[in-house]
């Protein structure tokens, strides 16, 4: 008898726990809905997509908002979002199956697949593609916009192989649409398969994607949502600041750059497939595409291939983030993956999923330098006892214990208006914004972020 009322006891203690571990996950998953809600309405975001996927299982998968402003569309399962840049990390997975398939080494050098190369990218690695350190000169001007020097895509290509190479390989991170353009040749060339086939078939179909597709602007898609933007200027009824437009996605010559649309949902099969084995055979091939590659100072990349190194210290991130609209945050030792599509265009968009992450390991929030870039990390610390009023001296200290410290032109940026814009501390981005502009004097990002945070700092007083 006494066992058996042992044995109740036992069942009823367990009971108890199973409903209040229940209970208390049920409370995190409404306190994140709550912050999504939130967060759309601060950061104006019409409509938005998240799936939160812990240990192999989607635990959350919700529509939000409007797909189509103009219309009066909500947002539901089956509408589709542009990734946009996030396509490369599907470039990346292909890369590897084809590795896989015994067709291409990335350690060899893409001249030794593709012909008729100028003759300082023959030797540029198929690795330093995929992580952004060939030295390549970038098709885009990201200045003025458009393809180089203006011209079309074909004359950019020529004008571009006449170019010298902005770096010596190996020699930092450059973000650059030239190194996925040649990767996609490169895909066509071992496979005799368009990009976008090979994609649909290697990826797509295996993961259960049935409405994903790659598109652009000039395409009909069924149940896609156009992306919005705040009007940067004022014209006609556009009111910088204030107003939505629409933006325009033109890039049928770039599909292995971007150019995928496809849901939340979709997205989260794909991952799962991904970590699961039925993308890729192996777990070292996983292992090696999250991999950023050490630099020629051996230091750490900001790009593993075909993935933004988000954070190299524990827990490592990984990420996919297309068009500052659309991200995917994978955190492997925590069995974490964080999906969120929007139809908003923004500055530090990555900092929401890093937030949804926050509530199961508060470390990872963005208000607690989670989502800053690795280099980041010790100027924050140093400086954020002194709202980094203190961030120049701060930079200098470090620097001169580390000569080969470097902050990109991106990360700083992204600091700085995470400040401003989320968490809307205009004084204390301002001293971020001065040192943006001290270590790239040039920057646009830098002069009007810094003349918005004066105007918001004045405001406030």
């Amino acid at each position: 008898m006494k066992n058996k009322n042992h044995a109740k006891e036992a069942a009823l203690l367990l009971l108890l726990i199973v409903a209040n571990f229940t209970s208390s996950g049920q409370e995190k998953l409404d306190s994140i809905r709550s912050f999504i809600r939130s967060e759309m309405i601060s950061r104006k975001i019409p409509g938005l997509q998240t799936v939160i996927i812990k240990n192999g299982k989607i635990i959350l998968s919700e529509a939000y908002g409007t797909a189509n402003i103009e219309h009066n569309v909500p947002v539901n399962d089956q509408t589709l979002f542009s990734i946009n840049s996030a396509t490369k990390s599907f470039t990346g997975v292909a890369i590897m199956q084809l590795v896989e398939d015994g067709k291409i080494d990335i350690s060899n050098p893409i001249g030794q697949y593709l012909d008729s190369l100028p003759n300082d990218w023959k030797s540029i690695k198929i690795k330093s593609l995929l992580n952004h350190t060939s030295g390549i000169p970038d098709l885009l001007d990201n200045k003025r916009g458009g393809y180089v020097m203006g011209l079309r895509y074909e004359a950019a290509l020529l004008k571009l192989r006449e170019m010298p190479m902005e770096f010596k390989e190996g020699e930092r991170t450059s973000y650059n649409q030239t190194n996925y353009i040649l990767l996609g040749q490169l895909i066509e060339q071992a496979t005799g398969m368009s990009f976008e086939e090979f994609v649909k078939f290697r990826q797509f179909i295996p993961a259960g994607m049935v409405t994903a597709n790659f598109g652009d602007s000039r395409d009909i898609i069924p149940n896609k949502a156009p992306t919005y933007a705040i009007s940067r200027s004022s014209n006609h009824n556009l009111i910088k600041g204030q107003t939505l437009e629409r933006t325009w996605e033109e890039f049928p010559e770039m599909r292995a750059t971007a150019g995928i649309n496809c849901t939340a949902g979709e997205l989260a099969k794909w991952l799962i497939a991904l970590q699961t084995g039925k993308l890729l055979q192996t777990k070292k091939a996983l292992e090696v595409m999250w991999t950023p590659e050490k630099l020629n100072n051996g230091t750490i990349g900001g790009w593993a291939l075909g993935w933004v190194a988000k954070r190299n210290i524990t827990p490592k991130a990984i990420a996919g983030i297309g068009g500052s609209r659309s991200w995917f945050y994978i955190y492997p030792e925590k069995g974490l993956s964080i999906i969120v599509l929007t139809n908003m265009k923004s500055i530090g968009p990555e900092n929401l999923a890093s937030e949804i992450a926050g509530f199961f390991y508060p470390e990872l929030r963005a208000s607690n330098g989670g989502n800053l870039a690795d280099s980041i990390i010790p100027l924050y610390q140093l400086s954020k006892p002194e709202s980094f009023a203190n961030v120049n001296e701060s930079y200098d200290k470090i620097k001169s214990k580390n000569p080969n410290y470097e902050i990109t032109e991106r990360e700083m940026t992204n600091w700085a208006y995470s400040v401003l814009l989320l968490d809307k501390r205009p004084n204390d981005a301002i001293p971020l914004f001065k040192l943006l502009l001290r270590l790239y004097p040039n920057s646009s990002d830098g002069k009007s972020g810094l003349a918005d945070s004066i105007k918001a700092s004045s405001s406030m007083r």
